[in-house]
């Protein structure tokens, strides 16, 4: 009797035995699953920290790059800003110590049409309400001499769009985009002759309104009507929207569709290949070194150019740097807008996301 009792006190020991062991496995794989995910945790939130701190070294030496310029343009007695200058070179990226690469580029932003150039945002107080910002009498568009329908920046970037062959756009549709990229940004809510305002986005599949404001990232014009997701990336490179105010194009670090757009006052039509052809070449050979080197052209002799004369420049306050760290197979980028004023550089935007 008491061998039976044994030997049933005996199989419950085991049993009991083998629910405490299941039950410290199950424990142990949960601390273990609880482990390496803490792990990883950790291990990406070091790599991030560590990319992130390459990143703005990134910036710091884009800063020396930007301050040398200077330092070089002091001794020169035609100082410029042209993609001849060692911050423009581009540069081949920089081992860090085995364990990844750090790489970037300073792109100058007055190479690039300024969108919120399109309105004067200054002359809005004692306007009339109803008269649509920069928008002269309503008249056909038309050629040389006659009244505009648009102001000179405008009619910048209205050729810009013409300029870039990717686009395939027509007149009538550049200039469509011309008036609803200004009724976007214009302070009030009329909208201009082909234009669109809030009643068109009002009644999209997912109402918005116009923003009726300057941009604060060229990605904003994805919500403008007609802008599809591939015309947005054929025409973003080409813009920005530094600085806030006073921005000019510079004419020796501007990509050749925004040199075409630099046409003759009255003209709708960007420059031909072989013009820009010239610009480039005379740039190149270090011809161009001034502003009224390019006004006074042969190809500008029977034009006006009054107005272009103050859109453009030789020099450049604004640039971007776009910095790459790769760390373990992770990749982490930055965008940086610097703004240099004579030796100091300020980084006044980051982003890691569209600029």
């Amino acid at each position: 009797m008491s061998c039976r009792r044994s030997n049933k006190q005996q199989g419950a020991a085991l049993v009991i035995a083998l629910l405490v062991f299941a039950l410290a496995a199950a424990l142990m794989v949960g601390v273990q699953r609880d482990f390496n995910l803490q792990l990883q945790r950790s291990t990406n939130t070091f790599f991030a920290e560590q990319g992130w701190s390459f990143l703005l070294g990134a910036e710091t030496l884009a800063e020396l790059a930007l301050r040398f310029d200077v330092d070089e343009d002091a001794k020169s007695d035609t100082p410029v800003d042209s993609l001849q200058e060692l911050w423009a070179q581009p540069q081949a990226p920089y081992p860090l110590d085995g364990i990844g690469f750090l790489s970037g580029d300073i792109y100058d932003l007055q190479g690039r049409f300024n969108i919120n150039s399109l309105v004067d945002q200054s002359n809005n107080q004692g306007r009339d309400p109803n008269t649509p910002l920069g928008e002269a009498p309503a008249q056909p568009i038309g050629e040389t001499g006659e009244t505009r329908r648009f102001n000179a920046e405008q009619r910048v970037l209205l050729r810009l769009l013409l300029a870039i062959e990717e686009a395939e756009l027509s007149r009538s549709e550049a200039t469509r985009l011309v008036e609803r990229i200004t009724d976007f940004i214009d302070p009030d809510r009329n909208p201009r002759i082909e234009g669109a305002e809030d009643e068109r986005y009002l009644s999209s599949a997912f109402p918005y309104r116009a923003p009726n404001r300057p941009l604060a990232s060229v990605s904003e014009l994805r919500a403008i009507d007609e802008i599809t997701p591939e015309l947005y990336r054929l025409i973003a490179p080409f813009l920005t929207v530094w600085p806030a105010e006073g921005s000019k194009v510079n004419l020796l670090t501007a990509p050749p569709e925004v040199l075409a757009a630099l046409n003759e006052d009255d003209s709708l039509e960007p420059l031909s290949a072989q013009q820009v052809a010239r610009i480039i070449e005379l740039r190149s050979d270090g011809m161009l070194n001034e502003v009224d080197t390019f006004i006074e052209d042969v190809m500008f002799s029977d034009g006006a150019t009054d107005e272009l004369r103050d859109l453009v420049d030789i020099k450049s306050s604004w640039f971007l740097l776009d910095a790459r760290v790769e760390i373990a197979d992770r990749e982490r980028r930055l965008y940086s807008v610097l703004h240099r004023q004579g030796r100091a550089i300020s980084v006044v935007h980051r982003t890691e996301g569209e600029l």
